[in-house]
C-alpha cells in the first residue's frame, strides 16, 4: 500500500479511532448536561465505519503494510464487529454516569477498534497489541458500569487475571518469534499466503511451546476451561449492558486470533496440542452447562452458558477450514457464523436485564423475571427468542449455528487423522446441548409462569428496547436466510487456508508502492519495502 491507499484501505479503523477521540472530547465539553450526545456520537461513528467497510467491499489480499494484511477475514470481522457494535451502543446508551459518559463510549469504540486490528494483524507484535486493545478498555468499563463494591471487586479480579493472561500471551509469542526468526505470521508468495512455521510433527519444540502458551493466553479471552474462573464473578459484578459486550467482543477477537494461530501451523496440530485443545473444548462444554444448572442468578447462568458456547466453537477450530466445501464441512466457517449469532443472542438476553430494574438494582435473578410476560409481552417474546437461540432451538439462528458446528465434525470422513476423536467431541457437544436446555427453559419459564415480581420498573429507555428487538428479529431472519452471512464466513476462511510453509531462503514480500506480491531472496517482513 502506498501512502494514499493505506489511509483509504484502513478507513473503517481510522473512523473508529477518530470517533473515540471525538466522543471523549464531547463528553468533557458537554459538562455532564446531556449524556445522549456522547452516545449519539458513538452510534454515528460505528454506523459510518460500517457503511465504509461495506462500500469498500472484500479486500483481495494484496494490501500488506505496517504489520497488517487486509483479507476477506478482515471484511467479515469488520461487518460483524461493527454490526453488533452498533447494538452494543444502543444497549449501553443510558448506562454511563453523566460525568463518565465520554470515557465510557470512547472505551467501547477503542475495544471495537482492537477487534478490527486483530483480524488484519500479520505481525506477532501487532497481534498482541490488537488483542490487548480489545481487553484493556473492558477492564475499565467493568469498574465504570456500576458504583458498588461488586463492580469494583469484579474489575480488580478481571484486571489482574487479564494481566496474567497478557503475560502468558506475550511469552508464547516470543517463543514463536524465536522459532521462526521473524515476527511476520504469513509470508505473501505468488501462490498465496504461507506460514513460516511447519505443521504436525515437524513443529519444533520451541514453536510447540509458543503455540501452547499463545493458546493459553487467548483461552482467557474466550473464557475457556480452565481459564474461565473469572467469568461468573465478572458477569455478575458488571452492569448488564457491559456484560453483554464482554460476552462477545473479547470472544470474537480471541477466536479470530486463534484461527490465525492455527493457520500458522497450516492447520496441522501436533498430537499433544490437538488433545490439549480437545480436552479444553470438552471440559468447557461440560463445566459450563453443568454449573449453569446450579445457578439462580441469570447473569451467572449466562456466564456459564458463554463458557459452554466457547467449547462448541472450539470444535469448529479443530475441524479446520474446508477448501471450497459447504458450511457443514467447513469448521472455521461454521465457527465464524456461530460467533456472530452468539454475539447477537447473548446481547439480546442481557438487553432484557437492562430494560428493567427492581428496587435499586438490576433484574438479575429468576425470581425477578416473574410476571414479565404480563408486564411487557413484546419484550418477553423477544427475550424468549434470544434464549431459545442460545439453546439451539428452531426456528432461530442458534439452531443453525450448532448444526453447522456439529456437522463439520461428523462430515470429516477420512480427511484427517483425528476423525474419531472429533466425532466423539461432537457427540459430547450434542449431549451438552440437551443439558443446557434445562436451564434455558428455566429462564423462559420464570418469564412466563413465575409469580409476579414486585418493585420492578422499566429502565434504559427506548434504545435498549430497540437493541433487544433487533437482536431477536435478526435471530429469526438468519434462520430463514442464513446464506448471506454463511457466504461471507466461507469467503473469510480463504485467508486461513494456507499453503505449505515456504523455504526461509526465499519468501515474498508486499510491494510498498502497489501492494503487489514480489519475490525476495531472504526472509522479510511484508513491510520491508516501505520507506
Amino acid at each position: 500500500m502506498n501512502g494514499e491507499s493505506y489511509w483509504v484501505a484502513l478507513a473503517p479503523e481510522w473512523v473508529l479511532l477518530t470517533g473515540a477521540c471525538v466522543a471523549l472530547t464531547v463528553g468533557v465539553l458537554r459538562g455532564g448536561s446531556d449524556r445522549a450526545w456522547t452516545s449519539a456520537v458513538a452510534l454515528l461513528t460505528v454506523a459510518t465505519s460500517l457503511i465504509i467497510a461495506v462500500r469498500r467491499g472484500v479486500p483481495d489480499g494484496s494490501d500488506a503494510a505496517l504489520g497488517l494484511w487486509l483479507t476477506p477475514l478482515t471484511y467479515y470481522t469488520r461487518v460483524i464487529a461493527l454490526g453488533v457494535g452498533g447494538l452494543i451502543v444502543l444497549v449501553n446508551w443510558h448506562q454511563p454516569a453523566p460525568g463518565e459518559r465520554g470515557e465510557y463510549m470512547a472505551l467501547v469504540l477503542f475495544s471495537l477498534l482492537g477487534v478490527l486490528l486483530t483480524a488484519s494483524a500479520n505481525d506477532l507484535v501487532v497481534l498482541f497489541m490488537a488483542v490487548e486493545l480489545v481487553s484493556v478498555p473492558t477492564y475499565v468499563l467493568v469498574a465504570l458500569s456500576r458504583a458498588d463494591d461488586r463492580a469494583s471487586e469484579a474489575a480488580v479480579k478481571y484486571f489482574f487475571l487479564g494481566a496474567l493472561s497478557a503475560a502468558v500471551l506475550a511469552y508464547g509469542l516470543s517463543f514463536l518469534y524465536g522459532a521462526s526468526g521473524t515476527t511476520t505470521m504469513f509470508a505473501l508468495t505468488p501462490a498465496g499466503a504461507a506460514p513460516l512455521l511447519p505443521g504436525g510433527s515437524a513443529l519444533s519444540g520451541v514453536a510447540l511451546i509458543g503455540v501452547l502458551l499463545t493458546f493459553c493466553g487467548l483461552a482467557f479471552k474466550i473464557a475457556a476451561v480452565p481459564f474461565h474462573a473469572y467469568a461468573p464473578d465478572v458477569y455478575e459484578g458488571a452492569a448488564a449492558p457491559v456484560t453483554g459486550m464482554l460476552g462477545f467482543v473479547p470472544k470474537l477477537a480471541g477466536f479470530v486470533a486463534l484461527a490465525r494461530l492455527f493457520a500458522m501451523c497450516n492447520w496441522e496440530l501436533p498430537a499433544g496440542l490437538f488433545w490439549s485443545v480437545w480436552v479444553v473444548a470438552g471440559a468447557s462444554m461440560t463445566v459450563g452447562n453443568v454449573l449453569a444448572l446450579l445457578q439462580k442468578n441469570v447473569k451467572r447462568m449466562l456466564a456459564y452458558s458463554g463458557i459452554a458456547h466457547t467449547g462448541y466453537m472450539l470444535i469448529g477450530l479443530l475441524v479446520g477450514p474446508g477448501a471450497g466445501e459447504g458450511p457443514m464441512r467447513d469448521g472455521v466457517a461454521a465457527m465464524l457464523f456461530y460467533i456472530a449469532v452468539y454475539g447477537l443472542m447473548n446481547l439480546g438476553a442481557f438487553a432484557l436485564l437492562t430494560a428493567f430494574r427492581t428496587g435499586d438494582r438490576e433484574v438479575e435473578t429468576l425470581g425477578d423475571l416473574g410476571g414479565l410476560s404480563a408486564r411487557s409481552p413484546a419484550l418477553a417474546i423477544a427475550f424468549a427468542v434470544c434464549v431459545f437461540s442460545l439453546m439451539g432451538f428452531p426456528p432461530t439462528a442458534g439452531f443453525l449455528g450448532k448444526l453447522y458446528i456439529f456437522s463439520g465434525a461428523f462430515s470429516l470422513g477420512n480427511r484427517v487423522a483425528y476423525e474419531g476423536p472429533l466425532i466423539v467431541l461432537a457427540v459430547i457437544g450434542v449431549v451438552n446441548s440437551a443439558i443446557g436446555a434445562a436451564y434455558y427453559l428455566r429462564i423462559v419459564a420464570s418469564t412466563y409462569m413465575g409469580g409476579e415480581a414486585t418493585e420492578v420498573r422499566s429502565s434504559g429507555g427506548v434504545p435498549v428496547r430497540l437493541g433487544l428487538v433487533a437482536c431477536s428479529v435478526t435471530m429469526l431472519l438468519l434462520f430463514a436466510w442464513p446464506g448471506g452471512l454463511l457466504g461471507e464466513a466461507r469467503e473469510a476462511t480463504t485467508a486461513l487456508r494456507t499453503i505449505a510453509p515456504v523455504d526461509e531462503s526465499r519468501v515474498a514480500v508486499g510491494d510498498g508502492e502497489s501492494g503487489a506480491l514480489s519475490s525476495a531472496p531472504t526472509v522479510a517482513h511484508p513491510d520491508a519495502s516501505l520507506p
